[in-house]
């Protein structure tokens, strides 16, 4: 077996243990791997992309049909492929009509497996009428935002084409009920938890701004957090047994894939800056890692690199109104680095400055 310093990332994602720690961590597990991180950051790219496909395997679905269906689908095919013509079938026959036989139950096994994959979309009519209490509805038939305040503070921008069902009181939980699109800003109280349910998705979060885009027939679910934290699950039916959840920070978004029920979790197209104080526009001889460093906490964005190597690496360059990813590729581009994003973080690749 090779050594853990020389592990791709299939070899990562294929160790019982590293499965272990992405999916159920211990301190222990949590204190081995963030020693190996540090110990080999030239691994840091290859974690990353074992714990995306860690994840990813398991939070795919998978069914199987069980003996008892799959003796039914063999009794159906042997029923509906008996030979016809001959009293005594040659042996040539009977291999061939067995042929049929197993292609068809290939086909039945592959519809099954279809029909128990099948996205099952929760339409917004049905989730209002489980509601427990009596809702009130607003509905957006203009072309403009509609903007609202709810029983509790909280605000709402309602897009066009878009329903709001919310209840007149506020109870232990504040829950809403959405078709369309909206964008919160949730007033913050730690005792009474804000749940936004939108179609297969249930969206949580004590006080924060995010936008929630869940349209009926629509391939996709998304949530956007511009501030806060918010925590989305999928779900299959009306139960509150939630499926996948994954957390986001601002930034950050989920995008729930319908046909595969599948909860991504990735960085927004465009990051924008989530805090007023104002870094540096103008870097006179300064090491990349300090204008990386300026850039991780002004957009909130995780930064993987070589904090020793990019030390050595220094810069003379200013920034003016670009945004988010044309400052790092300037600043990649001077000391010629690459970047590569994988899920929530990006990774810095370059070997440093001589």
């Amino acid at each position: 077996m090779k050594p853990l310093s020389e592990f791709s990332a299939r070899d990562f994602a294929e160790h019982p243990d590293f499965r272990k720690w992405v999916q159920d961590p211990t301190p222990e597990l949590n204190a081995f791997w963030e020693n190996y991180r540090r110990t080999y950051p030239h691994q840091h790219l290859h974690i990353l992309r074992a714990q995306a496909l860690v994840r990813a395997i398991a939070e795919g679905p998978q069914f199987f049909p069980s003996d008892a269906q799959l003796s039914e689908m063999r009794q159906y095919v042997e029923t509906h492929t008996a030979p016809q013509t001959p009293e005594i079938p040659t042996l040539r026959l009977l291999n061939r009509g067995w042929m049929v036989a197993a292609g068809i139950l290939l086909l039945l096994t592959a519809g099954w497996l279809y029909w128990q994959q099948r996205p099952r979309e929760i339409s917004y009519d049905t989730i209002v009428a489980a509601a427990a209490e009596p809702l009130q509805e607003q509905t957006n038939l203009q072309n403009t935002i509609q903007n609202l305040t709810l029983p509790d503070g909280s605000t709402v921008s309602l897009a066009p084409k878009s329903r709001l069902s919310f209840s007149k009181k506020i109870g232990k939980q504040r829950e809403v009920y959405l078709d369309g699109e909206a964008y919160f800003v949730v007033k913050r109280d730690p005792e009474q938890p804000f749940l936004v349910y939108a179609a297969e998705t249930v969206t949580k979060v004590l006080g924060t701004s995010f936008t929630v885009r869940a349209f009926a027939g629509k391939p996709h679910i998304k949530v956007t957090v511009q501030e806060g934290k918010v925590s989305v699950s999928s779900r299959n039916n009306l139960s509150n047994n939630l499926k996948n959840t994954v957390l986001l920070a601002a930034n950050q978004e989920a995008t729930f894939v319908r046909d595969g029920e599948i909860l991504v979790k990735s960085l927004v197209e465009n990051p924008t800056k989530i805090t007023a104080r104002q870094k540096e526009l103008i870097y006179t001889d300064r090491s990349a890692a300090e204008v990386l460093h300026d850039l991780e906490d002004q957009y909130g964005v995780a930064l993987v690199y070589d904090e020793e190597a990019l030390k050595k690496c220094f810069v003379t360059m200013s920034f003016s109104d670009e945004v988010f990813y044309e400052r790092l590729r300037l600043l990649c581009r001077t000391i010629g680095a690459q970047y590569e994003t994988i899920e929530t973080q990006i990774v810095i690749k370059s070997h440093g400055c001589h």
